[in-house]
């Protein structure tokens, strides 16, 4: 039987957010990349700048008006298979108006890399930042975490596998905002998603969140839009509740009217709530 008696066809669609917006998810695309470009021209911006040797690592970073800023870094979307760091700075006006440093991560995406890699590539861009933090301009010890939907995923086994060497960096990770994520593989890898991917049975157990969970640190916010599909959902509140019962800090929100592809078009998903 497949994933919790979902037939293949009832699978797919629920984790194909696409569904919910009427299949084409063009026109979200399309405001992606026109507001991204619309930050770049009007803030100071250090475009692909390398984290690593390969072409995939690299970010872009937007400083902020003040020096020794808190930094925002954001992993992006796409389903490990689709979209880069160019599409993905539609958030920094609203973060350098609130006072942030910004910086938008690429990673190297499905075939040409296992989500392994990928969860290794933000973690080497994340030291890399912190090796450059007063050049760059950020407090090292005060950092916010984002990211969207398979960008979530990344963001939650980063936060699982990297305290230590983020600690011994001297980065401090303050909050991490999941947004609309994926925390369980299983149901992915009976999915057309899995072709790119071709997950294998350990990468499923050791690259689900819900199953390897973060050491209690930073306040967690798990985020999902209300027209999210009912498993998107399911996930989302699941993982906040297992990191509830872990001893984390965490706030669980399902954002009204607000579906899989615009809930990163508003600003406020990107800023935690004060403390």
């Amino acid at each position: 039987m497949l994933y919790r008696g979902f037939t293949q066809i009832e699978l797919a669609q629920e984790y194909s957010p696409s569904a919910m917006v009427g299949g084409d998810i063009t026109p979200y695309l399309t405001s992606y990349a026109t507001l991204s470009a619309k930050a770049r021209a009007e803030l100071e911006v250090k475009e692909n700048t390398a984290f690593g040797d390969t072409p995939g690592q690299v970010l872009d970073f937007f400083p902020a008006s003040r020096p020794n800023a808190p930094l925002h870094v954001f992993i992006h979307g796409g389903y490990w298979q689709a979209l880069s760091q160019r599409e993905s700075a539609l958030m920094a006006p609203a973060l350098h108006e609130n006072g942030y440093a910004f910086a938008t991560l690429n990673y190297t995406i499905a075939p040409e890399a296992r989500l392994g890699q990928m969860v290794e590539e933000c973690r080497n861009a994340l030291l890399w930042l912190a090796s450059q933090a007063d050049m760059l301009g950020f407090d090292s010890s005060h950092i916010i975490l984002s990211g969207h939907s398979a960008g979530a995923h990344l963001a939650a086994m980063f936060m699982a596998t990297s305290s230590d060497l983020l600690a011994k960096a001297g980065l401090r990770i303050r909050d991490v905002i999941l947004i609309s994520g994926v925390y369980d593989l299983e149901p992915i890898s009976q999915t057309p998603v899995n072709e790119p991917l071709q997950l294998t049975p350990v990468e499923i157990h050791d690259l689900s969140p819900i199953l390897n969970l973060p050491l209690p640190g930073p306040r967690y916010h798990v985020t999902v839009a209300e027209r999210d599909t009912a498993e998107f959902i399911r996930q989302s509140r699941t993982f906040a509740e297992l990191l509830r019962k872990a001893g984390h800090s965490v706030s669980f929100d399902l954002q009204q009217g607000m579906h899989h592809f615009d809930i990163i078009m508003h600003g406020s998903t990107f800023v935690p709530p004060a403390h």
